[in-house]
């Protein structure tokens, strides 16, 4: 039923394990519409509720920066601010654009810049657990002096449902106003399960949705830490952090063969 949107997730997420240098076509991957120095871009929500991820279009002030196409804030500050662009009135809510699930993302993302304008839903930014964008390097243009100053420290990170991850992000002081700080960037991240070790694409997850982190400094402390009983692979789940399938262990969900329309 949902195989163009596991598609689409798929595809990124081989991309982000191999390693690709060039980003795909924004047009094809992730643009929707552009209005008023403002553009709407597709990214992955991993949402309380539901059992699969959740691609949605989101609005974002465009900057400039040189030799990045469609520059704009990190996510993880866009998911925590408030209030939101678009939303100064609903400042609980985030807007959003629900691509259907039977029309392929690239056939969709045209019909929006061609002007089509679809009904709008509303997103309640405490219950997304992680997000993701589409792209493979960062857009962001940095304007925390703390970001600047402060080098990704590699960290172990266990979530409220069991995922075990790893991965390198900026610390967040554990007197942060939550308001300021309510998602965690996670770059070259990692999900470990019994099965083994999987690659993802960069990781915003909500600092709510994390049961224990640590931060690994040398390898011996990277040794020490997978014996502690919460990083332990044989104690994490097996379901994908990043769920597709319905009706099967999300962590091996594989690509659907139904068809659906493109129009």
């Amino acid at each position: 039923m949902f195989s163009f949107h596991v598609d689409h997730v798929q595809t990124h997420i081989e991309r982000a394990r191999h390693g690709l240098l060039v980003d795909p076509s924004p047009e094809s991957v992730y643009l929707g519409a552009e209005d008023d120095g403002y553009f709407w871009e597709l990214v992955g929500l991993r949402l309380a509720g539901c059992p699969v991820v959740v691609l949605a279009l989101l609005r974002f002030q465009r900057r400039e920066l040189p030799g990045i196409a469609y520059a704009r804030e990190s996510l993880s500050t866009y998911l925590s601010a408030l209030p939101l662009p678009g939303f100064e009135d609903e400042a609980d809510a985030l807007t959003a654009i629900l691509p259907p699930h039977d029309q392929r993302i690239p056939f969709f993302l045209k019909r929006l810049r061609a002007g089509f304008r679809p009904s709008p839903v509303n997103i309640d930014p405490a219950r997304i657990q992680v997000a993701f964008d589409f792209r493979l390097h960062n857009p962001t243009l940095v304007t925390d002096f703390r970001d600047k100053a402060e080098p990704l420290r590699d960290h172990y990170y266990r979530t409220v449902d069991g995922h075990l991850l790893r991965g390198r992000s900026h610390d967040v002081p554990a007197a942060a106003p939550q308001e300021s700080h309510r998602f965690v960037a996670i770059s070259s991240p990692e999900q470990i399960m019994p099965s083994g070790v999987h690659p993802l694409p960069t990781l915003f997850v909500n600092r709510r949705y994390l049961a224990v982190r640590i931060q690994a400094r040398t390898r011996e402390e990277m040794a020490a830490v997978l014996k502690w009983v919460p990083f332990v692979p044989e104690s994490a789940t097996v379901e994908s952090i990043l769920p597709l399938g319905i009706g099967q262990p999300r962590g091996g969900a594989t690509v659907g063969s139904e068809e659906g329309s493109a129009g």
